[in-house]
């Protein structure tokens, strides 16, 4: 459980940039996530989002530019914090010296 404390961040975002890429369906006319959408406004500045980085994620790069401008950068946005949390745990510590059993 501690382990999931600490690492929840990255998993977290893991699991949206899952879900965008195989779990919505982005055809016009498909039930909306935005909470603006819900309150009945027709525009908002996010509008399109989730879907342009599901269709950059399966490889529409034009289509993901229609759909949102910031769909791509979103994308690299998530996975360099992702890398950046993971860095961490994968980093060895440079001032520990190698432990030598001949000597």
């Amino acid at each position: 459980m501690q382990w999931l404390r600490r690492n929840n961040e990255w998993i977290i975002w893991l699991a949206a940039l899952v879900v965008l890429a195989f779990g919505i369906d982005d055809q016009p006319g498909e039930t909306s996530l935005c909470f603006f959408n819900w309150l009945g406004w027709e525009h908002c500045p996010g509008c399109g989002l989730g879907r342009s980085m599901h269709a950059a994620m399966v490889g529409e790069w034009k289509r993901s530019w229609d759909l949102h401008w910031f769909g791509i950068p979103a994308i690299f946005t998530i996975v360099y914090r992702i890398l950046t949390l993971l860095k961490p745990t994968f980093q060895t510590n440079l001032n520990e010296q190698p432990v030598n059993e001949y000597s």
